[in-house]
């Protein structure tokens, strides 16, 4: 059996609300045996009653649970370097149309390293369902990759069936357009198909054959992409579809005002309440952005446990927006933290999405609200901990859990000068990089030592992804390039008489008279 002894100036054991609701230890450790936690508490008396087979981290380091990153897409080689900029979400979506097709394996290893090498030792993996053809081969690609680096999966493919070019009708949209752009709008849509039944029919074989052995470091879950995408049919067979195999539910909901508005206007009430209406609502359900939530919005989250993934760095990239976090947390919503991959350096980076989203929830005025570091920290460890559906095995250092952790060097943290007392989770969230990890074990084995990965070769990966990349463009992603070119002015026309209203928002940052 193997045993492990993580010692550290300090351990954060669990981030809560504040720091009088976090557990930190001074000269602390954790021992764990076999990737379980058994020993938490003080070094010295760890050290006597327990024997390991190795003893990592040391006085001047800090040790911390690992990261959850709460919605995830796997892009690796992201959108930009795929040449779509950073644009409102409708018009990037259709830019992603355009993307090169790749290697599902390398580059899904290589987004797992990058996030592994910022501390993240679990990931909501959410897989669009296209291209249909081949798709359980490249899912067996992906879940290959993710088991090679080590990292914790909650994993799951969203299902889209409308509305997939504007907030409209395909076929009616269709009618708007020149005979021949409308064929070949027709013919791409057509090639990306899914039916109900054979999305169901996908999860039962991807749950069968990677989501069945509680102790593993897989869950499959379902995923209806968002509301205005599927049919309330859809939205209630999920539902039952969840509770009869136990699995939890990950979408995204209101990222835009657009999408507010379809709601609005299509149900005449907001995507929130229309869900309420239909009875999904559930400590099940995870939402990813939530930016465009009303006042009763909130409420009924709240009421009805439900998760909201923030991606703040996603948000503000793609022009939808702040979420309203502080009135969420006032509120009672688990709200867990995601990078979406669009982080804000466009990497994967969730220490730096941490120190984003602890600045970006501080509103102006010595009355108002603020996010707390430890709130923050919460986010991205026991708050997304839940969504993932390993339930109590993750998200803190404590006996019985699994042991995911991650081993900080302090020195440069500290240097030239840090005043006595300083707060470990402040210390983390306002200094640490993740230049600065040392170590990062997963399940109570080490994935990164010294910024490397054993048994793995990074460099090999990249170089192989530059390889194929160098290729000349593939002719069906020129076609898909040319297809969005003529079909944007379409798109952007159709938008331009939405608008996000002038209700009051939930934060004021500044004004204008």
């Amino acid at each position: 059996m193997a045993t492990t002894l993580i010692r550290g100036k300090y351990v954060i054991c669990r981030a809560g609300q504040d720091a009088g609701s976090s557990t930190v230890l001074t000269d602390g450790a954790v021992f764990q045996r076999d990737g379980v936690i058994e020993d938490v508490g003080d070094y010295t008396a760890l050290k006597a009653n327990h024997t390991a087979d190795e003893e990592i981290g040391g006085p001047n380091y800090l040790v911390f649970p690992g990261l959850i990153n709460s919605h995830h897409h796997g892009r690796g080689v992201t959108t930009f370097q795929m040449g779509t900029c950073d644009d409102c979400l409708e018009t990037w979506i259709l830019g992603g149309w355009g993307r090169r097709p790749y290697d599902h394996y390398l580059m899904t290893l290589y987004t797992a390293m990058q996030m592994i090498e910022s501390g993240t030792t679990t990931v909501m993996y959410n897989h669009s369902q296209t291209p249909v053809s081949g798709l359980e081969q490249d899912l067996g690609e992906i879940m290959r990759a993710f088991d090679d680096s080590g990292i914790r999966t909650a994993f799951s493919v969203y299902f889209r069936q409308r509305n997939r070019v504007v907030y409209h009708d395909d076929q009616r949209f269709m009618t708007r357009l020149p005979a021949d752009l409308s064929a070949s709008l027709n013919r791409y849509l057509s090639a990306v198909d899914l039916s109900e039944e054979d999305y169901f029919t996908l999860f039962d074989s991807i749950h069968a054959k990677y989501g069945q052995d509680p102790s593993g470091r897989v869950r499959v879950l379902l995923s209806p992409s968002n509301v205005q995408w599927v049919s309330d049919d859809f939205l209630q067979r999920t539902k039952e579809h969840a509770a009869a195999r136990q699995v939890g539910v990950h979408m995204h909901l209101v990222e835009s005002f657009y999408q507010k508005e379809y709601g609005n206007s299509t149900w005449g009430k907001t995507p929130v309440a229309h869900l309420d209406d239909l009875g999904f609502l559930g400590p099940e359900l995870s939402c990813a952005h939530g930016v465009w939530l009303t006042e009763r919005d909130i409420d009924l989250l709240a009421q009805h446990d439900v998760t909201i993934c923030h991606n703040a760095s996603s948000n503000l990239r793609l022009k939808n927006g702040i979420a309203p976090v502080n009135a969420m947390t006032a509120r009672g919503v688990n709200v867990a933290m995601g990078t979406d991959s669009t982080g804000i350096n466009d990497d994967d980076d969730l220490l730096q999405e941490m120190r984003l989203v602890s600045k970006l929830h501080r509103q102006p005025g010595i009355t108002q609200p603020a996010i707390t570091t430890p709130a923050v920290l919460a986010m991205a460890t026991i708050n997304a901990a839940r969504p993932t559906f390993f339930h109590d095995a993750i998200g803190a250092l404590e006996k019985g859990r699994r042991a995911d952790l991650v081993v900080m060097d302090l020195t440069s943290i500290e240097e030239p000068y840090l005043e006595p007392g300083t707060d470990p989770i402040d210390l983390l969230l306002y200094r640490g990089k993740s230049g600065h990890i040392d170590t990062v074990m997963i399940d109570g084995k080490v994935v990164l030592r010294d910024g490397r990965f054993p048994g793995l070769d990074k460099e090999a990966v990249v170089r192989e992804l530059r390889d194929r990349f160098a290729r000349p463009l593939e002719p069906q992603a020129l076609e898909a390039r040319n297809l969005v070119q003529r079909l944007m002015p379409y798109v952007e026309e159709f938008y331009q008489s939405w608008s996000p209203g002038d209700g009051p928002p939930h934060y004021m940052y500044n004004s204008r008279v």
